[in-house]
C-alpha cells in the first residue's frame, strides 16, 4: 500500500461500522476503509490479486489487533470504492451486466491498478476501449441513425468529460484520441460547457483539467479547419463535381448550401456518416458516387491524423497502461 496506513475515519457519531452487505462470518481478514470494515476471505483476495496474495504470505507482527480472530488491513481507499470492488469479487455475474455506472468503472480502475486485480482491470478497461475505439471501423459500429449512445456504461450529461479525465489520469492512451474527439464534437457551446463544465444529473459539474481544456480547444480548432482540406472528410464539397455530372449548376449549389449548413453548426464533422452526408447533399448520381469515394478516403485520412490534433503520438504507439 502507498504511504502510511490511513487513520481510522469514523461516522458522524464516532462509530466504525461493519458493512451490512459484505461481512462474512467465516471470513479470515478484515479490510478497513474509511469508517467501514469488511470481513472477507484471504482466499478470494489472493485468487484475484497478486498484491493481496503476496501480503498474505508475509509474517504477521506479534500482538497485532484482531477482530473475531481476523487480522485487520487498513486501506487508504474510500469505503465506496472498496465495497464496489468486493461486490464484483464475490459475484460471478457482476460483469455480466450490459452496462455499468461510470463511477463503478472508475472504482475498479483505481483499485484494479493499485492492488493488481488483473482480470477486473482488463474488463473495465475493455468497456472504455470499446466505447472509444482505436479504429474507424470500431467507431462506425457504434454509430446509429440517431447518433452515438454508450452501451457499456450508463450515459449521462457530462459523461464524455468524465471518461476523458478517467482515461488520462490512468494512462489509458489508446482511449484518449476518441475520448478527446467525443468531447470536442459533443459539447459545442464552447464557453458554457468546456470552460464552465457540464452539469451532471446530481447537480455536480464535470469539468476538464486546464491541460485537457487547452488540448480540447486547440484540437477542436484544428479539426474544424482540417476537415475542409482537399484530402480530408469534407474537402470534396469544396471542389468540382464528377466529370460525369449531369447538372453542374444544381450540384454546385447543393454542395455550397450543405457546406454552409455545416459551418453554421460550428462543430467538427470529421467522421460524418456517409449515407447521411450524401442524402443531405442532394447532388446527381454521378457526383454522389464520386463524393462517396472521396468521403471514404477522407474519413480514413482524418482518423489516421486524429491523435495528432490532441498532441498525442500515432495510433501504433498508443497503448493502455495496465
Amino acid at each position: 500500500m502507498e504511504g502510511p496506513p490511513a487513520k481510522r475515519q469514523r461516522t458522524e457519531n464516532g462509530e466504525i461500522v461493519r458493512s451490512p452487505e459484505i461481512w462474512h462470518s467465516d471470513g479470515s481478514v478484515v479490510l478497513h476503509a474509511g469508517c467501514t470494515q469488511f470481513c472477507v476471505h484471504w482466499s478470494v483476495l489472493s485468487l484475484h490479486s497478486s498484491f493481496f496474495r503476496d501480503l498474505h504470505g508475509l509474517p504477521q507482527p506479534p500482538n497485532e489487533p484482531k477482530i473475531e480472530g481476523c487480522p485487520v488491513i487498513e486501506l487508504s481507499d474510500s469505503s465506496e470504492d472498496v465495497e464496489t470492488v468486493l461486490k464484483a469479487l464475490y459475484d460471478p455475474l457482476f460483469f455480466a451486466q450490459k452496462n455499468l455506472p461510470l463511477s463503478v468503472i472508475a472504482s475498479h480502475i483505481r483499485l484494479g491498478r493499485k492492488y493488481e486485480l488483473t482480470n477486473i482491470l482488463s474488463n473495465v478497461v475493455e468497456r472504455l476501449t470499446y466505447e472509444n475505439p482505436s479504429t474507424l471501423e470500431g467507431y462506425d459500429r457504434l454509430m446509429s441513425p440517431s447518433g452515438y449512445i454508450p452501451s457499456k456504461f450508463e450515459p449521462y450529461r457530462g459523461a464524455f468529460i468524465d471518461v476523458l479525465t478517467l482515461a488520462r489520469e490512468n494512462n489509458l492512451l489508446g482511449v484518449l484520441p476518441c475520448a478527446y474527439y467525443r468531447v470536442t464534437a459533443c459539447y459545442t457551446q464552447v464557453q458554457a460547457e468546456l470552460f464552465d463544465g457540464v452539469q451532471r444529473p446530481d447537480g455536480t459539474h464535470a469539468t476538464l483539467s486546464p491541460a485537457d481544456l487547452r488540448l480540447c480547444i486547440l484540437g477542436r480548432h484544428q479539426l474544424l479547419q482540417s476537415q475542409w482540406e482537399m484530402d480530408h472528410s469534407l474537402g470534396w464539397l469544396r471542389i468540382g463535381g464528377s466529370d460525369r455530372c449531369t447538372d453542374d449548376d444544381s450540384c454546385g449549389k447543393s454542395r455550397t448550401l450543405f457546406s454552409r449548413e455545416l459551418l453554421l453548426e460550428g462543430k467538427p464533422g470529421v467522421f460524418p456518416q456517409i449515407t447521411w452526408v450524401l442524402k443531405r447533399t442532394k447532388v446527381c448520381d454521378a457526383c454522389k458516387e464520386d463524393g462517396r469515394i472521396k468521403l471514404v478516403e477522407g474519413r480514413k485520412k482524418m482518423w489516421e491524423s486524429l491523435p495528432s490534433f490532441f498532441s498525442l503520438p500515432p495510433w501504433a504507439e498508443l497503448k493502455n497502461d495496465l
